[in-house]
């Protein structure tokens, strides 16, 4: 029985050793030395007792561990030339059981991370054949041939910000994984990023004045804001010394931060899994991340690489609204006079607009300086919702963020569309078109924001609407009645703040009463 044992234990010692020596002989030799050390010579029954306990514990341990540890070596081929080198097996194991958390939302919104990701590997390559043609200086650079790049770019911005607000829907940014939702948020910024530097490159009129108004904003902050101008212009000025800049920050400084911070974001999300539905500790079903949930993706990516062909063969220079215009054009002249109705790309349009709603001077300051100051106050609080949403935090609903969320959406598309000038044709005068745009504008987001509480009503049952309410009080009141942009937001917020305090002072009292 004991040769018949020792032969077992040998031939299993053998498999797992031949990966792994130093700890195969390790473990043996301590079980030699354990067995030696309680076995006297006069107590032979009592050492065999012991021996066989310690050979069958590192037997039956062995036996586990061999045929796992000696996968590689039974893989053939590549794989198990890889295999035997850099122990892919674990990643390989990881993919065969990671899983798509599904619940009742819909699971389209899983994907919108993915389409992000496949626009950034097109604005990747074909921002590398760009390079192949361009050089930053005034001679060639407008020669850019850019209708690609420049439609992967904005629906890229489009994706992303899809897959940010459903994010935030969704709450899953909830513990712990509010370090995902920063990253994510900075890939956000660093986006808009790409969007600023890469928009004077071409180096045409339209750029020219555009980045001449959109770096003239850095002015406005405080202490900082002249050094900030002209470190951003290379002097003070948009001259070819600002090109330069422009381009290093393109093709070098912001690509080498967004690589890395896209690899902090996937990696946090392969290490804690896709967000289970609210509620829930773990999801209750899920789809199998390969091959049911990657085929899905790479299929929507081959939909995806259609539609931006597409609008790149008819629509070159994208669809002539403002912001989304790339067409070349005159080459840029600084001594030309300034370009009429020059407005900055669409994804900034909202704090263009919300620049030109503010007075020269406000509470002793200048206006560009309150704007300014009030748009950080919204990055941050953006930034730090996980921390902020408690309920969120204890895994519970929380309406009263997911209306902020909505607020949040109605309150950019009033001042987008108000920014594209909507129902300013036909107008007399500069102030009607002023009225008819506001007007326009304000019907629209009206109708937009009445469809959203609507189908949060019927089809969620959400009972929160104070702060979408707030925000399409705030367009009523400027854009039907008349009232300036920054009263109407006092009067809305004012009123939104003593519903809310009103509502949670009724609902303790009643809670008190109940326990009574």
């Amino acid at each position: 029985m004991r040769s018949a044992l020792s032969a077992r234990t040998k031939d299993a010692r053998s498999r797992f050793c031949r990966g792994n020596p130093s700890f195969g002989a390790h473990v043996m030799m301590a079980a030699s030395i354990s067995t030696a050390a309680y076995c006297p010579g006069r107590r032979r029954g009592h050492c065999l007792h012991i021996w066989l306990n310690v050979n069958l514990t590192v037997e039956s341990w062995f036996q586990k561990q061999g045929p796992d540890m000696n996968a590689a070596e039974k893989t053939r081929g590549l794989r198990g030339w890889l295999d035997r080198r850099y122990h892919l097996t674990p990643l390989f194991e990881f993919l065969r059981r990671k899983e798509v958390p599904l619940g009742t939302h819909w699971m389209g919104w899983y994907y919108f991370g993915g389409i992000t990701m496949f626009f950034f590997i097109v604005q990747v390559i074909t921002g590398v054949l760009l390079l192949m043609y361009y050089q930053p200086g005034e001679a060639t650079a407008y020669e850019l041939i850019r209708s690609m790049h420049s439609w992967s770019a904005h629906l890229m911005i489009i994706s992303l910000t899809l897959h940010m607000f459903s994010t935030m829907m969704l709450k899953a940014y909830r513990s712990p994984r509010e370090v995902t939702w920063v990253s994510g948020y900075l890939l956000f910024l660093l986006t808009l990023g790409f969007g600023f530097s890469g928009y004077l490159l071409p180096w045409n009129k339209l750029a020219y004045f555009a980045t001449t108004v959109g770096t003239n904003i850095v002015r406005s902050v405080p202490l900082l804001g002249s050094w900030l101008l002209e470190v951003l212009r290379g002097g003070q000025d948009v001259t070819i010394n600002t090109l330069y800049r422009f381009f290093a920050a393109h093709v070098v400084i912001l690509p080498l931060a967004f690589v890395g911070l896209i690899g902090l974001h996937l990696l946090l999300i392969q290490r804690q899994g896709m967000a289970p539905p609210i509620g829930e500790k773990i999801a209750p079903r899920g789809m199998k991340f390969f091959p049911s949930f990657a085929l899905r993706d790479v299929l929507l990516w081959l939909a995806c690489l259609t539609l931006l062909l597409t609008l790149t063969v008819f629509l070159p220079y994208g669809p002539g609204i403002p912001g989304m215009d790339w067409e070349l054009g005159e080459k840029a002249n600084p001594m030309a006079p300034a370009y009429p109705g020059i407005k900055p790309e669409w994804y900034f349009l909202w704090e263009y607009q919300l620049l030109k709603e503010f007075p020269p001077h406000l509470f002793g300051l200048e206006g560009p300086q309150v704007c300014l100051f009030l748009i950080a106050i919204l990055f941050g609080i953006w930034a730090i919702i996980p921390w902020l949403d408690r309920r969120a935090y204890h895994n519970k609903p929380s309406p009263a963020f997911s209306d902020f969320g909505w607020a949040a959406i109605l309150f950019l598309t009033y001042l987008t569309l108000t920014g594209w000038d909507i129902g300013a044709r036909g107008a007399s005068s500069e102030l009607a078109a002023m009225h008819n745009v506001a007007r326009v504008c304000a019907w629209w987001t009206l109708a937009a924001g009445a469809v959203v509480i609507v189908v949060r009503y019927w089809l969620y049952e959400d009972r929160w609407f104070f702060l979408a309410g707030a925000a399409l009080l705030h367009v009523a009141l400027h854009g039907l009645v008349g009232m300036s942009y920054l009263l109407a937001g006092a009067i809305s917020v004012v009123l939104a703040g003593l519903v809310i305090a009103t509502s949670r002072l009724v609902g303790s009292r009643s809670g008190s009463t109940g326990s009574n």
